[in-house]
């Protein structure tokens, strides 16, 4: 399934639309270069004759093994379908856990699918997950075992240590994403209050397991991505309570039954999560199938193929989300006065906010947004387009992907006198970029996540129309 923006025509109506025009099609562009189906089939090699897997140079035997398959997140239905397509003759059975309102899409025969809540887990969430912890009971050591994970895992596969209560487990849930850490140390609390994550799931498969995985987090490390289900875990129950007390929520924002879980750990009382030395991973290993790295060089490779010149800055993008789109707009500014032909500037990753407002949007137009109010400042009318916008097609709590900004929507601002700090101050960029003519990219949900996509565009009134 391929993306295509669903307002691209309303999107691109403007005479000065060859920015957008190029943007939106180098974002559709990034976006389908991850599809998750694709992403699996070209890392495996089979050998039906020999029944063997080649994945990078690792062989796997697969000869009178039965298969079984688990997986969770956004883009784990397209991977299940290419699991079922590679192992089409073998004995196979699996569940995965996706997302709500996505289960229509996925064509899968063996595998069954469970919807869960995301981004809060809830007790749908935990049923899900008991329903994987009971199948992997009916796993023998001879077996195969295939996890696929992707963005929104660690949301999708919930299971809290006992005491702790479902509520318990939203709220800090909630807490944590509004609290404006990191994803990593996001993950670090959410290994340590779970029966299934930092490894944990790895304790209860008996057999060789191959993960596939589609990495949504910064450096596409296994241990953070969905939390590192089946990956070996390098924090500490330590390392919990110092990140809680760093973000100011330790002392009084965390229930107490989640307090002595973590005063246990970090006392040795329970059993830390398994690290690299463990003997459980040595038959387990991941693969990174997917990323915004590869992502980002699809759109690089399409760029050099049109002849426009291209400057890739990193897949690492991190940071306050206002921050980050501040410093785009300046670097905006300070190379367009040095350049007269088009320009492209490639980025990705995955920015954070802090969320304190009650209004609708996301850090992908949180960044466009202060992408805007940069150039507000003064009165830039030159040639620039900016696009920031999800490979999942959501932003934060909006039915969006992002946003894209040009001259047409710095006019906009500009005449409506629209103050912005406002809308930022109440979370509600959605609502301002809807006061500003056509800046809101819809996709829908796109069935793949490998965090976001930032593009500017300089010059673009000098590009070709063949190049667009």
């Amino acid at each position: 399934m391929k993306l295509k923006i669903t307002n691209y025509s309303r999107l691109t109506q403007f005479p000065q639309s060859k920015g957008r025009k190029l943007l939106l099609n180098l974002f559709e562009i990034g976006v389908n270069a991850v599809d998750p189906y694709l992403s699996v089939l070209k890392n495996v090699e089979v050998n039906q004759e020999r029944e063997q897997l080649r994945i990078n140079q690792d062989l796997y035997s697969i000869q009178n093994r039965k298969v079984w398959v688990i997986g969770a997140g956004k883009a784990v239905g397209r991977m299940a379908e290419a699991i079922e397509k590679i192992f089409f003759k073998k004995s196979l059975s699996g569940i995965i856990c996706v997302p709500e309102g996505l289960k229509k899409e996925i064509k899968t025969t063996k595998v069954k699918v469970y919807e869960s809540t995301h981004p809060l887990p809830s007790s749908i969430n935990v049923q899900n997950t008991k329903k994987i912890f009971e199948m992997l009971k009916q796993v023998k050591s001879e077996d195969l075992v295939i996890v696929l994970i992707s963005g929104g895992g660690s949301a999708i596969w919930a299971a809290p240590i006992p005491p702790i209560t479902i509520s318990e487990f939203v709220e800090l849930n909630k807490l944590l994403i509004h609290s404006g850490m990191t994803i990593q140390e996001i993950n670090t609390v959410r290994k340590h209050v779970s029966l299934i994550k930092g490894g944990k799931l790895a304790r209860r498969i008996p057999c060789e397991t191959i993960t596939f995985v589609l990495s949504d987090v910064i450096g596409d490390s296994l241990e953070n991505i969905a939390s590192g289900p089946v990956s070996p875990d390098s924090t500490t129950f330590t390392e919990t309570k110092n990140i809680l007390k760093k973000y100011d929520l330790w002392f009084d924002a965390i229930p107490e039954s989640i307090k002595t879980i973590i005063r246990k750990g970090a006392n040795g009382q329970i059993e830390e999560t398994p690290k690299p030395t463990d003997d459980i991973f040595r038959n387990k290993k991941g693969y990174i199938v997917g990323s915004n790295k590869i992502a980002c060089d699809a759109i690089i490779n399409e760029c050099n193929k049109r002849q426009i010149d291209n400057l890739f800055l990193t897949d690492k993008i991190e940071g306050d989300a206002r921050w980050i789109g501040k410093i785009f707009a300046r670097i905006a500014i300070g190379l367009i006065k040095g350049k007269s032909n088009p320009f492209l500037i490639i980025s990705g990753g995955e920015p954070t906010m802090m969320i304190k407002g009650t209004g609708k949007g996301g850090r992908n137009q949180e960044v466009a947004v202060a992408f805007l109010q940069e150039l507000s400042k003064i009165d830039y009318t030159s040639d620039i387009t900016f696009l920031s916008a999800g490979t999942d097609g959501i932003d934060g709590n909006s039915p969006y992907a992002g946003a894209i900004i040009d001259r047409n929507i710095l006019e906009a601002l500009l005449t409506r006198k629209l103050n912005i700090q406002q809308y930022q101050e109440m979370n509600n960029t959605s609502s301002l970029l809807s006061e500003l003519d056509e800046s809101l990219i819809e996709t829908g949900p796109t069935g793949t996540n490998v965090m976001d996509i930032h593009l500017i565009i300089l010059n673009s009134d000098q590009i070709e129309n063949n190049k667009l």
